[in-house]
């Protein structure tokens, strides 16, 4: 049973790691880029916003794409709202798909692919992506660790698919792309803390088990934040 706790902000080897929600377009994340930092990590869902122009999406995801290929620093995320968009994808359109410009957001997705992780998992065992990792879910492709996740995406990347059998996602049987915070929490890999997006939180929430393990919440939608650690 995981019960919630103040959001904390931490250090690490004298320089803060930060990790900043699902951007759907918006460019705040420029202010925080300018701060010194260990890391710094985008937990995915740079596109399908409900109110800012695709161009804007676009030019914001290959502002992102930039920094990232310039500082080995910045680490990208995939999220679900990029998903949808790949290559060899079929019958996965989820809310906010922009038919229209599906063809141009495939293009500079598969341009970047080689940017974009499912998970990254810190020296002190964070585990950063855009849900969470499930034991079900990592033991289901046959691995033992979680970055184990990102090899099996290379092969088959239909490993990420939302499966049905919720309709919010909240089944530990969903992948780190689309599992909620409820299975995430009833099904999470011991010895690991996790940051997700995902599921947008008012602010940026804390929950820790008995036995240490804690799950940080950071999507805080129209909250320009980051979580530091």
């Amino acid at each position: 049973m995981i019960s919630k706790q103040k959001p904390a902000t931490l250090s690490c080897s004298g320089l803060p790691r930060y990790a900043i929600g699902d951007v759907h377009g918006r460019h705040f994340w420029k202010s925080f880029i300018k701060k010194d930092f260990k890391e710094f990590y985008f937990t995915g869902d740079y596109f399908d916003s409900y109110d800012i122009p695709f161009l804007k999406q676009y030019n914001n995801f290959t502002d992102i794409c930039k920094v990232a290929r310039a500082d080995s620093r910045i680490r990208m995320c995939l999220g679900n709202h990029d998903y949808h968009y790949l290559n060899g994808i079929r019958n996965q359109f989820y809310s906010g798909y922009q038919d229209h410009n599906s063809k141009k957001i495939c293009a500079v997705l598969e341009e970047n692919i080689d940017l974009l992780r499912i998970v990254y998992v810190t020296e002190d065992k964070y585990i950063i992506s855009h849900a969470g990792v499930t034991s079900w879910f990592l033991k289901s492709i046959g691995g033992v660790k979680p970055e184990d996740i990102n090899s099996a995406f290379d092969v088959d990347r239909n490993i990420l698919k939302f499966n049905g059998h919720n309709i919010y996602g909240d089944d530990i049987t969903q992948s780190p792309i689309w599992v909620r915070p409820g299975s995430l929490e009833s099904n999470y890999l011991p010895g690991y803390s996790q940051i997700v997006g995902h599921t947008p939180v008012r602010k940026i929430t804390e929950k820790t088990s008995k036995d240490g393990t804690r799950i940080i919440l950071i999507d805080t939608h129209n909250t320009e934040s980051v979580y530091g650690f």
